[in-house]
Protein backbone atom coordinates (compact mmCIF):
# COMPACT_ATOMS: atom_id res chain seq x y z
CA UNK A 1 0.00 0.00 0.00
CA UNK A 2 1.35 3.74 -0.86
CA UNK A 3 2.10 5.46 2.24
CA UNK A 4 -0.54 8.56 2.92
CA UNK A 5 -0.22 12.04 3.27
CA UNK A 6 -1.47 14.53 5.85
CA UNK A 7 -4.38 15.35 3.15
CA UNK A 8 -5.20 11.36 2.80
CA UNK A 9 -3.96 11.33 -0.69
CA UNK A 10 -0.72 9.04 -1.63
CA UNK A 11 2.27 10.32 -3.34
CA UNK A 12 0.63 9.13 -6.46
CA UNK A 13 -2.14 11.44 -6.12
CA UNK A 14 0.24 14.19 -6.10
CA UNK A 15 2.34 13.38 -8.82
CA UNK A 16 -1.09 12.51 -10.74
CA UNK A 17 -2.26 16.04 -9.80
CA UNK A 18 1.47 17.49 -11.14
CA UNK A 19 0.96 15.51 -14.53
CA UNK A 20 -2.61 16.26 -15.40
CA UNK A 21 -2.58 18.79 -18.78
CA UNK A 22 -3.33 22.59 -18.23
CA UNK A 23 -6.52 21.95 -20.10
CA UNK A 24 -7.72 19.31 -17.24
CA UNK A 25 -5.95 21.63 -14.02
CA UNK A 26 -8.52 23.96 -13.63
CA UNK A 27 -11.64 21.19 -13.98
CA UNK A 28 -10.36 18.95 -11.43
CA UNK A 29 -9.19 22.40 -9.31
CA UNK A 30 -12.04 21.24 -7.00
CA UNK A 31 -11.20 17.59 -6.54
CA UNK A 32 -6.65 18.31 -5.77
CA UNK A 33 -6.95 14.07 -5.40
CA UNK A 34 -9.35 12.70 -7.44
CA UNK A 35 -7.39 10.11 -7.24
CA UNK A 36 -7.06 10.22 -3.77
CA UNK A 37 -5.95 7.27 -0.86
CA UNK A 38 -5.67 4.65 -3.06
CA UNK A 39 -3.73 1.39 -3.68
CA UNK A 40 -1.80 2.15 -6.76
CA UNK A 41 -1.06 -1.01 -7.19
CA UNK A 42 -2.54 -3.97 -6.44
CA UNK A 43 -1.68 -5.81 -3.22
CA UNK A 44 0.88 -8.16 -3.33
CA UNK A 45 -1.26 -11.32 -1.77
CA UNK A 46 2.31 -12.58 0.08
CA UNK A 47 2.00 -8.86 1.80
CA UNK A 48 -1.31 -7.68 2.93
CA UNK A 49 -1.53 -4.33 5.24
CA UNK A 50 -3.83 -4.73 7.89
CA UNK A 51 -7.81 -2.61 7.65
CA UNK A 52 -6.42 -0.09 10.41
CA UNK A 53 -3.65 1.02 8.80
CA UNK A 54 -4.54 0.96 4.79
CA UNK A 55 -7.75 3.47 5.84
CA UNK A 56 -7.14 7.36 5.76
CA UNK A 57 -8.27 8.26 9.29
CA UNK A 58 -6.84 5.03 10.75
CA UNK A 59 -10.24 3.68 11.68
CA UNK A 60 -11.04 -0.45 11.58
CA UNK A 61 -13.69 -1.23 9.89
CA UNK A 62 -14.06 -4.93 12.14
CA UNK A 63 -15.67 -2.97 14.90
CA UNK A 64 -18.26 -1.73 12.24
CA UNK A 65 -21.49 -4.13 11.29
CA UNK A 66 -21.61 -6.52 8.68
CA UNK A 67 -24.39 -5.30 7.47
CA UNK A 68 -24.29 -1.69 7.13
CA UNK A 69 -27.72 -1.09 5.56
CA UNK A 70 -30.46 -3.94 5.67
CA UNK A 71 -30.76 -5.72 2.32
CA UNK A 72 -34.24 -5.01 0.30
CA UNK A 73 -35.59 -7.92 -1.92
CA UNK A 74 -34.80 -7.26 -5.19
CA UNK A 75 -34.28 -9.26 -8.49
CA UNK A 76 -33.18 -8.24 -11.68
CA UNK A 77 -32.73 -10.08 -14.97
CA UNK A 78 -29.63 -9.29 -17.44
CA UNK A 79 -27.37 -10.73 -19.55
CA UNK A 80 -25.42 -13.30 -18.29
CA UNK A 81 -21.97 -13.77 -18.62
CA UNK A 82 -20.44 -14.21 -22.23
CA UNK A 83 -19.04 -17.61 -21.48
CA UNK A 84 -15.82 -15.80 -22.89
CA UNK A 85 -14.06 -14.85 -19.85
CA UNK A 86 -10.44 -16.04 -19.07
CA UNK A 87 -11.56 -14.17 -15.33
CA UNK A 88 -15.04 -14.06 -13.88
CA UNK A 89 -17.54 -14.57 -10.93
CA UNK A 90 -21.38 -14.36 -11.13
CA UNK A 91 -21.42 -15.88 -7.22
CA UNK A 92 -23.69 -18.82 -8.24
CA UNK A 93 -20.53 -21.24 -6.74
CA UNK A 94 -21.48 -19.64 -3.30
CA UNK A 95 -23.60 -21.18 -1.03
CA UNK A 96 -23.29 -19.32 1.66
CA UNK A 97 -20.97 -16.13 3.18
CA UNK A 98 -18.37 -18.86 4.53
CA UNK A 99 -17.81 -20.19 0.86
CA UNK A 100 -17.54 -16.53 -0.54
CA UNK A 101 -14.76 -15.42 2.54
CA UNK A 102 -12.77 -19.06 1.72
CA UNK A 103 -12.26 -17.34 -1.55
CA UNK A 104 -10.91 -14.57 -0.48
CA UNK A 105 -7.48 -14.61 1.07
CA UNK A 106 -6.94 -14.60 4.78
CA UNK A 107 -4.69 -11.82 5.05
CA UNK A 108 -7.43 -9.23 4.14
CA UNK A 109 -10.56 -10.52 5.70
CA UNK A 110 -11.61 -14.05 4.59
CA UNK A 111 -10.69 -17.54 5.30
CA UNK A 112 -8.69 -18.71 1.97
CA UNK A 113 -5.11 -19.67 1.16
CA UNK A 114 -3.52 -16.95 -0.87
CA UNK A 115 -1.97 -19.45 -3.04
CA UNK A 116 -5.75 -20.78 -4.48
CA UNK A 117 -8.23 -17.94 -3.34
CA UNK A 118 -10.05 -15.70 -6.16
CA UNK A 119 -9.50 -12.42 -3.98
CA UNK A 120 -7.26 -11.12 -2.21
CA UNK A 121 -7.83 -7.44 -1.09
CA UNK A 122 -6.72 -3.77 -0.38
CA UNK A 123 -7.28 -3.75 3.01
CA UNK A 124 -10.67 -4.37 4.55
CA UNK A 125 -11.73 -7.92 2.71
CA UNK A 126 -14.14 -10.02 4.14
CA UNK A 127 -15.19 -7.72 7.60
CA UNK A 128 -17.54 -5.95 4.67
CA UNK A 129 -18.54 -8.30 2.31
CA UNK A 130 -21.71 -10.15 2.28
CA UNK A 131 -23.53 -12.93 -0.17
CA UNK A 132 -26.35 -11.56 -0.32
CA UNK A 133 -29.16 -13.94 -0.92
CA UNK A 134 -32.23 -11.34 -1.33
CA UNK A 135 -30.59 -8.74 -3.76
CA UNK A 136 -30.59 -11.42 -6.43
CA UNK A 137 -29.15 -10.73 -10.36
CA UNK A 138 -30.61 -13.52 -12.38
CA UNK A 139 -31.94 -15.55 -9.73
CA UNK A 140 -28.66 -15.91 -8.11
CA UNK A 141 -26.96 -14.59 -5.30
CA UNK A 142 -25.09 -11.28 -5.20
CA UNK A 143 -21.63 -10.03 -3.31
CA UNK A 144 -22.59 -7.06 -1.48
CA UNK A 145 -19.72 -4.64 -0.46
CA UNK A 146 -21.13 -2.94 3.23
CA UNK A 147 -20.21 0.69 3.48
CA UNK A 148 -20.85 1.77 7.11
CA UNK A 149 -21.08 5.66 8.34
CA UNK A 150 -18.20 6.94 10.37
CA UNK A 151 -15.38 5.65 8.55
CA UNK A 152 -14.00 5.03 4.68
CA UNK A 153 -13.80 1.73 4.92
CA UNK A 154 -15.16 -0.12 1.87
CA UNK A 155 -14.31 -3.58 0.60
CA UNK A 156 -10.88 -3.80 -2.43
CA UNK A 157 -10.60 -6.94 -3.69
CA UNK A 158 -8.64 -7.86 -6.74
CA UNK A 159 -8.19 -10.92 -8.38
CA UNK A 160 -5.46 -11.96 -10.90
CA UNK A 161 -5.27 -13.06 -14.30
CA UNK A 162 -4.63 -16.79 -13.98
CA UNK A 163 -1.11 -18.62 -13.97
CA UNK A 164 0.26 -15.47 -13.59
CA UNK A 165 -0.84 -14.80 -17.28
CA UNK A 166 -0.53 -10.81 -18.31
CA UNK A 167 -2.54 -9.69 -21.35
CA UNK A 168 -2.03 -6.34 -24.19
CA UNK A 169 -5.75 -6.06 -24.42
CA UNK A 170 -8.69 -6.74 -21.67
CA UNK A 171 -12.26 -6.07 -22.18
CA UNK A 172 -13.50 -5.23 -18.42
CA UNK A 173 -17.49 -5.90 -17.82
CA UNK A 174 -19.09 -5.19 -14.16
CA UNK A 175 -22.85 -4.99 -12.82
CA UNK A 176 -23.49 -2.95 -10.28
CA UNK A 177 -26.35 -1.82 -8.27
CA UNK A 178 -26.59 1.38 -5.54
CA UNK A 179 -28.21 1.63 -2.34
CA UNK A 180 -31.03 4.09 -2.19
CA UNK A 181 -29.02 7.37 -1.17
CA UNK A 182 -25.61 6.19 -1.73
CA UNK A 183 -23.35 9.51 -1.77
CA UNK A 184 -19.74 9.90 -1.98
CA UNK A 185 -19.56 12.88 -0.35
CA UNK A 186 -18.24 12.87 3.67
CA UNK A 187 -16.88 14.58 6.45
CA UNK A 188 -13.61 15.33 5.54
CA UNK A 189 -13.00 19.31 4.07
CA UNK A 190 -9.92 18.24 2.61
CA UNK A 191 -10.14 15.28 0.86
CA UNK A 192 -12.22 14.58 -2.70
CA UNK A 193 -15.82 13.36 -2.92
CA UNK A 194 -14.78 10.16 -5.19
CA UNK A 195 -15.18 6.57 -5.17
CA UNK A 196 -13.05 4.41 -7.73
CA UNK A 197 -15.70 1.65 -8.90
CA UNK A 198 -13.19 -0.66 -10.87
CA UNK A 199 -9.58 -0.78 -11.75
CA UNK A 200 -6.88 -2.65 -13.84
CA UNK A 201 -3.34 -2.82 -13.11
CA UNK A 202 -0.06 -4.11 -14.03
CA UNK A 203 3.14 -6.42 -12.90
CA UNK A 204 4.41 -3.85 -10.27
CA UNK A 205 8.40 -4.63 -11.35
CA UNK A 206 9.03 -1.54 -13.34
CA UNK A 207 5.90 0.84 -13.20
CA UNK A 208 2.96 0.93 -10.23
CA UNK A 209 -0.17 2.75 -10.68
CA UNK A 210 -3.36 1.30 -12.25
CA UNK A 211 -6.26 2.58 -14.32
CA UNK A 212 -9.68 3.32 -13.20
CA UNK A 213 -13.08 4.16 -13.67
CA UNK A 214 -13.99 6.76 -10.72
CA UNK A 215 -16.96 8.50 -9.60
CA UNK A 216 -15.16 11.82 -8.20
CA UNK A 217 -15.89 15.58 -8.27
CA UNK A 218 -19.04 14.18 -6.19
CA UNK A 219 -20.90 12.86 -8.46
CA UNK A 220 -18.88 12.98 -12.18
CA UNK A 221 -17.24 9.34 -13.51
CA UNK A 222 -14.06 9.78 -14.73
CA UNK A 223 -11.91 7.11 -16.99
CA UNK A 224 -7.58 7.43 -17.13
CA UNK A 225 -4.60 5.41 -16.24
CA UNK A 226 -1.44 6.26 -14.80
CA UNK A 227 1.93 4.55 -14.76
CA UNK A 228 4.37 5.93 -12.55
CA UNK A 229 8.19 4.85 -12.47
CA UNK A 230 10.74 6.29 -9.06
CA UNK A 231 8.09 8.94 -7.78
CA UNK A 232 7.74 10.08 -11.38
CA UNK A 233 4.43 10.13 -13.68
CA UNK A 234 5.70 7.98 -16.28
CA UNK A 235 3.00 7.85 -18.57
CA UNK A 236 -0.30 8.08 -18.61
CA UNK A 237 -2.33 11.08 -17.51
CA UNK A 238 -4.79 11.70 -19.83
CA UNK A 239 -8.62 11.81 -18.55
CA UNK A 240 -11.72 10.92 -20.08
CA UNK A 241 -14.77 13.10 -17.85
CA UNK A 242 -17.59 10.49 -18.70
CA UNK A 243 -20.55 12.19 -17.91
CA UNK A 244 -22.23 12.87 -14.20
CA UNK A 245 -24.95 10.10 -12.26
CA UNK A 246 -28.46 10.47 -12.82
CA UNK A 247 -30.75 7.56 -11.14
CA UNK A 248 -28.07 5.42 -10.44
CA UNK A 249 -28.19 6.39 -6.49
CA UNK A 250 -32.18 6.82 -6.68
CA UNK A 251 -33.57 4.05 -8.17
CA UNK A 252 -32.01 0.65 -6.98
CA UNK A 253 -31.66 -0.82 -10.59
CA UNK A 254 -28.67 -2.81 -11.68
CA UNK A 255 -26.01 -0.63 -13.79
CA UNK A 256 -23.97 -2.08 -17.02
CA UNK A 257 -19.93 -0.36 -16.83
CA UNK A 258 -17.77 -1.71 -20.09
CA UNK A 259 -14.11 -0.85 -20.48
CA UNK A 260 -12.01 -1.79 -22.82
CA UNK A 261 -7.76 -1.27 -22.12
CA UNK A 262 -5.95 -1.94 -25.22
CA UNK A 263 -2.06 -1.71 -24.94
CA UNK A 264 -1.49 -3.97 -27.55
CA UNK A 265 0.26 -0.65 -29.64
CA UNK A 266 2.85 1.45 -28.15
CA UNK A 267 0.18 4.33 -27.72
CA UNK A 268 -2.54 2.45 -25.70
CA UNK A 269 -5.88 3.59 -25.58
CA UNK A 270 -8.92 3.09 -23.15
CA UNK A 271 -12.74 3.55 -23.50
CA UNK A 272 -15.88 3.19 -21.67
CA UNK A 273 -19.52 2.06 -22.29
CA UNK A 274 -22.64 2.59 -19.63
CA UNK A 275 -25.95 1.86 -19.32
CA UNK A 276 -29.05 0.42 -17.15
CA UNK A 277 -28.66 -2.56 -17.27
CA UNK A 278 -30.69 -4.51 -20.08
CA UNK A 279 -30.21 -0.91 -22.33
CA UNK A 280 -27.62 -0.99 -25.18
CA UNK A 281 -24.40 0.45 -23.36
CA UNK A 282 -23.70 4.21 -24.58
CA UNK A 283 -20.22 4.68 -25.70
CA UNK A 284 -18.66 7.38 -23.78
CA UNK A 285 -15.41 8.35 -25.63
CA UNK A 286 -11.70 7.30 -25.14
CA UNK A 287 -8.48 8.63 -23.50
CA UNK A 288 -5.13 7.69 -25.39
CA UNK A 289 -2.29 6.06 -23.06
CA UNK A 290 1.33 6.39 -23.82
CA UNK A 291 4.42 6.30 -22.29
CA UNK A 292 6.46 9.09 -21.79
CA UNK A 293 9.78 7.82 -23.23
CA UNK A 294 8.10 5.63 -25.96
CA UNK A 295 8.51 2.60 -24.66
CA UNK A 296 5.14 -0.40 -24.74
CA UNK A 297 2.75 0.47 -22.37
CA UNK A 298 2.41 -2.25 -19.63
CA UNK A 299 0.49 -5.77 -19.86
CA UNK A 300 -2.37 -6.33 -17.46
CA UNK A 301 -2.32 -8.41 -15.15
CA UNK A 302 -5.17 -7.76 -12.38
CA UNK A 303 -8.22 -6.27 -12.08
CA UNK A 304 -10.11 -5.05 -8.93
CA UNK A 305 -13.83 -5.58 -7.74
CA UNK A 306 -14.14 -1.84 -6.15
CA UNK A 307 -11.45 0.21 -4.97
CA UNK A 308 -11.13 2.67 -2.55
CA UNK A 309 -13.89 5.46 -0.80
CA UNK A 310 -12.28 8.90 -0.67
CA UNK A 311 -13.86 10.41 2.25
CA UNK A 312 -15.35 9.43 5.65
CA UNK A 313 -18.38 8.75 5.71
CA UNK A 314 -21.36 10.74 8.03
CA UNK A 315 -21.77 8.31 11.05
CA UNK A 316 -25.21 7.86 10.15
CA UNK A 317 -24.68 7.15 6.21
CA UNK A 318 -24.89 3.55 6.01
CA UNK A 319 -24.79 2.57 2.28
CA UNK A 320 -23.71 -0.83 -0.04
CA UNK A 321 -22.74 -1.11 -3.41
CA UNK A 322 -23.57 -4.67 -4.65
CA UNK A 323 -22.14 -6.67 -7.60
CA UNK A 324 -24.28 -9.04 -9.58
CA UNK A 325 -21.64 -10.29 -11.98
CA UNK A 326 -18.32 -9.10 -13.43
CA UNK A 327 -15.85 -10.50 -16.72
CA UNK A 328 -12.27 -9.77 -18.23
CA UNK A 329 -12.10 -10.97 -21.67
CA UNK A 330 -9.22 -11.24 -23.94
CA UNK A 331 -9.49 -8.40 -26.55
CA UNK A 332 -6.98 -10.09 -28.95
CA UNK A 333 -9.08 -13.03 -28.88
CA UNK A 334 -12.46 -11.60 -29.16
CA UNK A 335 -12.11 -8.07 -30.40
CA UNK A 336 -16.02 -6.89 -29.33
CA UNK A 337 -17.19 -9.48 -26.96
CA UNK A 338 -20.15 -7.93 -25.93
CA UNK A 339 -21.08 -6.95 -29.04
CA UNK A 340 -20.92 -2.93 -27.84
CA UNK A 341 -21.90 0.03 -30.89
CA UNK A 342 -18.60 1.19 -31.57
CA UNK A 343 -17.08 4.49 -31.65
Amino acid sequence: MPVELPNGNSPEDQIVNIGVTATLAAFLFASTACVGTDSSTAPDVTHLTSAATSRPNGSDPSAAPRTAEPSVPSSSTGPGLSGLAVLSDDFTKYSSITDLLANITSAGGGTGDRRTVLYSDGGTGGGLVELDKTVLYNGHATMKYNQPGGTAASPELFAYLPNNESLTHIWYRVKVRFSSGFTTTGTLVNSANAYKLISWGWNGDKYNGSGRIEISNTDQYMLYENMQQGGTLAGGGQYLMAGRISTEWTDGGWYDYIVEVDHSQPTGVIRLWRAKDGQPPVYQGQAIEKMNDGSPVPALTYISVGLNFNQVRAPNQNQAVWWGEWEVVDGTQHPNPFGVATH
